[in-house]
């Protein structure tokens, strides 16, 4: 139970990576903030939120751009107390006792039970509680059962930021996201799970998707998502809105103190993104090699 709670909250807003963008010159995930009054420099990374262990990478750069930072800022702050992880564990939950064989048709809940019996060899227990959990995170739990091994970069920053004594704030709370992701009918996820995830070639997209972060090419993940119907029809709540309500928050710590931003990449680029949002507000937005 508390490993798929855990998992649960690190694959939260998993499904908002994708991108909306206009083409950008510059392929980095590693930007930094100056001008408009500024004393010193904050930066903002861009991440994806689950990436298999063998891809998944942390060069020195990151790590000193890092560690020059006075607060480490992540889209949710998940140091949260077990109480905390409790309450949300709850909202993860179909509504009113529910199980997903209520939002399926007979066809889809068998193809669904074998899928995670016969490909992903998933147990009884588990099995059980992914039947009453609402599809977006049953579809969250499927790709890492399916890529195996993974990291996250927001807990690997996390972690080096509390190893450094660096304060870690969340630009939003975790019951906001949920509240986003609620937005999306029941209905509308069992259709986006059984398009993305219960399939043959499920994962294709995805590892297209992580060649092209690896890659830093902003632009490549656009082509990868300008045709995902399923994200676009939610793209104002999963990510204009978010972007816009982020830009205060990022404003109000970045003008007395240094704060490394870390963000779904998904967030960064467009005239709607991030980084045109700071440019806009007169930010200097200003590309850094990680390999270096």
């Amino acid at each position: 139970m508390k490993h798929i709670k855990t998992k649960l909250l690190s694959l939260l807003i998993l499904i908002t990576i994708s991108v909306k963008a206009q083409n950008t010159s510059e392929n980095a995930l590693l930007w930094e903030i100056s001008g408009n009054g500024l004393t010193h420099s904050s930066y903002i990374f861009g991440t994806i939120h689950l990436i298999p262990e063998n891809d998944f990478f942390f060069t020195d750069i990151m790590k000193e751009n890092l560690l020059k930072c006075n607060t480490l800022a992540l889209e949710i702050d998940m140091d949260m107390s077990l109480s905390e992880k409790i309450e949300l564990s709850k909202k993860m939950l179909l509504p009113e006792g529910k199980e997903i064989s209520e939002f399926m048709t007979e066809e889809q809940y068998k193809k669904f039970i074998s899928f995670l019996t016969d490909t992903l060899k998933i147990g009884k227990l588990k099995l059980n509680m992914m039947t009453k959990y609402k599809p977006i995170f049953s579809s969250a739990l499927i790709i890492s059962e399916l890529i195996g091994k993974s990291k996250t970069y927001e807990e690997e920053f996390m972690t080096l930021a509390k190893k450094n004594k660096i304060h870690v704030i969340g630009l939003e709370t975790a019951d906001y996201q949920i509240n986003v992701l609620d937005k999306i009918s029941i209905e509308d996820q069992v259709k986006m799970l059984f398009e993305n995830d219960l399939n043959q070639n499920g994962l294709d997209e995805y590892y297209k998707l992580v060649e092209s972060y690896k890659n830093q090419n902003l632009n490549d993940l656009y082509e990868l998502f300008k045709n995902e119907e399923t994200i676009v029809d939610f793209e104002e709540d999963l990510l204009v809105k978010r972007n816009k309500n982020w830009i205060s928050v990022i404003e109000n710590q970045i003008k007395n103190q240094s704060v490394f931003i870390a963000v779904g990449a998904g967030h960064l680029p467009g005239n709607k993104g991030v980084l045109n949002l700071l440019t806009k507000q007169g930010y200097i937005i200003k590309p850094i090699n990680i390999n270096k």
